[in-house]
């Protein structure tokens, strides 16, 4: 699928471009004429607009794609036109292009911004299980235009200097680049890649590429929570902020240490949003995001005008903003997934509708900025022809800058917005969405999905379980929660890449942290009265055991299914030690009463035992 479907008559592809997308009122332009085809095969051709026949001839398929190239002379009235090309009575192209007057009104912004990620690829004992983060940047799925897509990007930035744009570097990305640069990583077919070879110099240029496009202010870095998650769902589903918090936190730490960038921005993964990122973001110096104009923007409330402004997303409770700039979906879905190339000359054609699409709607919105955002490489990777991707994107720079130097729009990077585009306008709710406009691409496309978030979950309340028991987070808490992270990414998530043995080699890392010691606190015995009277106060006592070197707060229940037979009592229980805990409870039934005793922290049961008392009926006193 593309923008412009590919077109065959007797095995050839002709297609015409303007060199273009907007003219001035009487410019003096180029009409290109595409072909691809047998070289040396000829073709009569007529080109013509409403008003007359500009060319008319033969045309012969040759090397290049540009077989021939026409004088045309804008029209003097502003507007939208389109010329045709026929070959007898068969239409083989219609291209439109824009005459627009320069000062006609003020250049409006274009940001387009890349989302460059990969989950973190690697297993507890950092053996890699899937090598993209280094094959995208030093493979050669783009050639013989480019390496691959990471290292394309950045020459593109070396080649384009006009072209300014912003680039999510998720920090699960760069920091395997990191390792792989300074320590060096070995992946789990064996194979080695070592500092100082010559994949890894392919890596270190492509940062560095990256890191000078930043410090001549032509590109702005985004950070990201650190291992691809889906915020919003974690956060107001599963009520896992802490999670988030720490994530962003460190996602800021490796764009720092490994860029020597301080972000303004952050890239929410998945665009997985919740007003509660807000407080995050803010908290951690980030001052904006990208969502999506149809998830978020349509259900959002405030003081909305256009999709196509920078609005302030206000937190009213705690009084904490960020800015949110919002992608247009339908132009980022364009370039994200209609990108099947045929040949370089559809590629080039498409490049061209690409560009005029954009400028038709910069021209027709009545805001101040237009942003496209989307993966980076994947639209790259997953194009049926995916060389055919890096032609189409330099071609397609090349006409973004001529619409820059026509005056027509800026190519802006998003520190560039923020800093002269200030948002005016205040959103008090943006509703918990992703780009998708659903969370079950993540959550209830695969059968096995709800199983897996139940172990995560579980997995988490294990940790908080632990950490409220022994007063708070220590080493052991803080290896469980990073391996939790991993399990998190959503990408091992995602329907398509759905990938339960990674989540589970994390979860269970995760839970080899902390399981044991949780262990470690358990019911010895429960020692009962011989004596029980249905409806009499009852002292049980309890034998704890706290195997921890450190102290533990945990609470005691002890419960029966007579009404009125529960008792439950907070302890600390120093490190190394059994306590006895004396709890009163009530049975109101006689006979054979099962009492259930339990010691628990965080409403998570960590250990129990149950109890058969022999409970009698109460004899009331003499009554004399």
């Amino acid at each position: 699928m593309s923008l412009v479907p590919s077109k065959r008559y007797q095995n050839m592809e002709l297609y015409a471009i303007f060199n273009k997308p907007v003219l001035m009122p009487g410019e003096e332009a180029k009409i290109h004429l595409l072909a691809s085809g047998e070289k040396g095969k000829v073709i009569h051709v007529s080109v013509f607009d409403d008003e007359k026949t500009i060319y008319e001839g033969d045309l012969t398929i040759g090397e290049t794609p540009i077989v021939g190239v026409i004088p045309y002379e804008a029209p003097g009235k502003p507007g939208f036109y389109s010329v045709r090309v026929k070959t007898g009575d068969v239409l083989l192209d219609e291209v439109s292009f824009i005459v627009h007057a320069r000062g006609q009104r003020r250049p409006r912004g274009l940001a387009l911004v890349w989302h460059h990620h990969q989950a973190p690829n690697y297993l507890p004992d950092g053996s890699i299980h899937g090598p993209w983060a280094f094959i995208y940047v030093y493979g050669n799925s783009l050639r013989p235009y480019g390496n691959a897509p990471y290292s394309y990007h950045a020459a593109m930035l070396e080649k384009h200097r006009d072209y300014h744009a912003t680039y999510n570097l998720s920090p699960s990305l760069i920091k395997q680049w990191h390792t792989a640069v300074k320590q060096g990583v070995v992946f789990k077919t064996g194979e080695q890649l070592t500092p100082g070879d010559e994949r890894a110099r392919i890596i270190e240029d492509t940062v560095a590429k990256y890191v000078r496009a930043y410090e001549r202010g032509q590109i702005d870095v985004l950070t990201s929570i650190y291992a691809h998650t889906i915020g919003g769902f974690l956060i107001d589903v599963l009520g896992m902020e802490d999670v988030i918090r720490d994530e962003v936190r460190y996602g800021i730490s490796i764009t720092k240490e490994v860029l020597g960038v301080t972000p303004l921005g952050a890239w929410t993964p998945e665009m997985a949003f919740s007003m509660k990122l807000i407080d995050i973001y803010y908290d951690n110096g980030i001052e904006y995001t990208v969502l999506d104009d149809k998830c978020h923007f349509e259900g959002a409330e405030g003081e909305k005008t256009s999709s196509y402004e920078p609005y302030i997303a206000l937190n009213k409770e705690s009084g904490k903003h960020i800015v949110v700039y919002f992608r247009n979906h339908e132009l980022s879905d364009v370039l994200s997934f209609k990108n099947n190339f045929t040949s370089e000359v559809h590629a080039l054609r498409n490049a061209y509708e690409m560009s005029l699409t954009i400028a038709k709607r910069i021209l027709e919105s009545s805001g101040r900025i237009l942003t496209l955002a989307l993966d980076g490489e994947n639209w790259m990777v997953f194009s049926g022809n995916p060389p055919l991707t890096a032609f189409y994107l330099d071609k397609l720079l090349l006409f973004l800058e001529s619409l820059s130097d026509a005056g027509f729009l800026r190519l802006m990077s998003l520190r560039e917005v923020y800093s002269e585009l200030p948002a005016t306008r205040i959103l008090t709710k943006i509703p918990t969405n992703t780009w998708l406009c659903t969370f079950k691409k993540w959550r209830g496309e695969k059968e096995g999905h709800e199983e897996y978030w139940l172990k995560a979950v579980d997995t988490y309340r294990r940790i908080k379980t632990y950490e409220y028991m022994v007063g708070g987070r220590d080493p052991y808490s803080e290896k469980a929660r990073w391996a939790l992270w991993h399990a998190l990414d959503s990408d091992y998530w995602w329907a398509e890449f759905w990938s339960p043995k990674i989540i589970d080699v994390w979860l269970n890392e995760s839970l080899r942290c902390i399981d044991e010691r949780l262990r470690e606190i358990r019911v010895k015995d429960v020692k009962i009265p011989e004596r029980v009277i249905s409806g009499v106060t009852t002292t049980i006592v309890v034998d704890i055991v706290n195997g921890l070197d450190t102290p533990v707060k945990v609470r005691i229940k002890a419960s029966c299914p007579s009404n009125g037979c529960s008792s439950e009592k907070e302890v600390g229980i120093p490190g190394r030690t059994t306590v006895n805990i004396p709890l009163e409870i009530v049975v109101r039934d006689s006979g054979l009463i099962p009492v259930s005793v339990a010691v628990e922290a965080e409403s998570y049961v960590l250990s129990s035992i149950v109890k058969e008392v022999k409970a009698y009926p109460l004899i009331p006193a003499n009554p004399v």
